[in-house]
Parts: structure tokens; C-alpha cells; sequence
């Protein structure tokens, strides 16, 4: 999840309801992979667009917002992500988010025109980034209003931190684009299933879509699907496989 934000109040826009411009995702999928091919596999909504396959990239773009998943965006230290993926649109603010429910990472960064006001990354024990000044909603976390919950007979970590690390970084998002994908939602949260994203598969440079690809869903059109206009009803891409693919895209794991 990468947001590219050129809105006063990218929440509120959020919460009226966004119109998705699957062709100008795709021109945005061609210019993040200029080494490799974006291939249209149709449209999905950004809750099931949240962890993206090794060989995949979701994007959505909706005016003056504009949002981008991808395995690229999976690091423990997002103020070091490419200068090319965070900088790829002109934006006021850009904003990134990372977790791992496996590891309990909690990760999220903030850029505002062009220069990094904030980032942290951390598990419940480590903290892996810790840079710019904290904003104010963060303090209710650092106080330990919102403490770790162990299972019962877990012994609590002497150095872990005062707060879930996921639920940290979701509030972050929450306070800048009003929503979260953890539930149960807040009446005030906007649900993530309600937004529509473009899905492309990466393929080498030059690839051309074969007929085992339409088996497994993928479009053979370089057009991008129209919009079905109800995003709580779009079909989620077929997954694909990981293997050479995600050698493609530099990454051999999972989002």
C-alpha cells in the first residue's frame, strides 16, 4: 500500500465514494515495471488487493488520490523504499503501509512535498525504525492506552513495546485516509472492500498473453476491464504461483 495524496481532506473524499480510472492505473503499472510487462488481470477491491502475490501490482487511481500494492512495498524499513516507486507522482503527501500479521510488524511512512516527516517500523520487541517527530495520534499508544494482549499464560516480553505494532501503523492510516483493513470497523471507517484497484500479473519485457493465461483469468487485452461500479462485488484476481516469477519483480516471498 502506497498513497499518492493531493487532497486537503483524502479521507472525506474516501468516505463520499471514489471513481476509479482503470486506465490511467494502467499507464501507472507501466511506468513502476519500465523493465517489465503489466499484464491486465482485471479489477479487485483493495481489501483483497492488500497481499499481492510475488509477481503482482494492484493500483487505483481516483483523481486526486491514487493508491499502488506491491511485494516491492513489503520492507521492515519503508523511508529506504525506491526513490522511484515514492517519488513516481507528484503528490502533496505519500504515505506508506506495511504489516505482517506473521511477524506482528507494524510499519508506516510519511512524506509531505518530498521530504520524509515520519517513519516507524517495529514487532512487538524490536524496533527496526523510529525516524521524525511523532504526530499526535501516536501518544495514547507511547502512553500505553493501548497495551499488547498476551494469551493466556504468555510471560510479556520485558522489552516489548507498550502497543501492537499493526494496530500502531493501521491507526495512522485511519488518521490520514480514514480507514483500516483490521475489523471489526468503526461506524467513522471507511470499509477497504468499497474500493476498486486494477490487478496486473509482471511478466518479462516483451511478454505477450498466452492461452494458459486465460485459463488462469488473465486478461489478453493490454486495456485494463471497465469498471464494474460496485466494488463489494468485483471478483478478486486468480492467484497465480509463486516460483521464477517473483524473481522478475527482485523478491522471492510473499507480502
Amino acid at each position: 500500500m502506497l498513497w499518492f495524496v493531493n487532497s486537503s481532506d483524502p479521507a472525506a473524499e474516501i468516505r463520499q465514494g471514489l471513481r476509479h480510472d482503470p486506465a490511467t492505473a494502467g499507464a501507472i503499472a507501466a511506468a513502476l515495471t519500465p523493465d517489465l510487462t503489466a499484464v491486465p488481470i482485471g479489477e479487485t477491491t483493495l481489501a483483497a488487493a492488500a497481499d499481492p502475490d510475488t509477481d503482482q501490482l494492484f493500483v487505483g487511481t481516483y483523481g486526486a488520490l491514487t493508491v499502488v500494492t506491491s511485494p516491492v512495498l513489503a520492507s521492515t524499513t519503508p523511508s529506504t523504499l525506491p526513490q522511484s516507486w515514492i517519488a513516481a507522482l507528484p503528490s502533496d503527501s505519500t504515505i506508506v503501509l506495511h504489516t505482517d500479521p506473521e511477524t506482528s510488524l507494524g510499519a508506516f511512512a510519511r512524506w509531505d512535498a518530498g521530504e520524509l516527516r515520519r517513519s516507524f517500523s517495529a514487532n512487538p520487541v524490536d524496533i527496526f525504525e523510529n525516524n521524525g517527530l511523532p504526530f499526535v495520534f501516536e501518544g495514547p499508544f507511547w502512553s500505553g492506552e493501548h497495551p499488547l494482549v498476551y494469551a493466556d499464560g504468555a510471560q510479556p516480553d520485558p522489552q516489548a513495546l507498550p502497543f501492537h505494532p499493526q494496530e500502531f501503523a493501521e491507526q495512522a492510516i485511519r488518521e490520514w485516509l480514514g480507514f483500516r483493513f483490521t475489523t471489526p470497523l468503526e461506524d467513522s471507517d471507511t470499509d477497504p472492500a468499497t474500493i476498486t484497484v486494477s490487478g496486473f500479473a509482471i511478466r518479462p519485457k516483451g511478454y505477450q498473453p498466452t492461452e494458459a493465461d486465460v485459463e488462469l483469468g488473465l486478461s489478453t487485452s493490454n486495456t485494463p476491464n471497465t469498471p464494474t461500479g460496485d466494488a463489494t462485488t468485483a471478483q478478486a484476481p486468480a492467484p497465480s504461483t509463486p516460483g521464477r516469477v517473483a524473481r522478475w519483480f527482485g523478491f522471492g516471498h510473499k507480502n
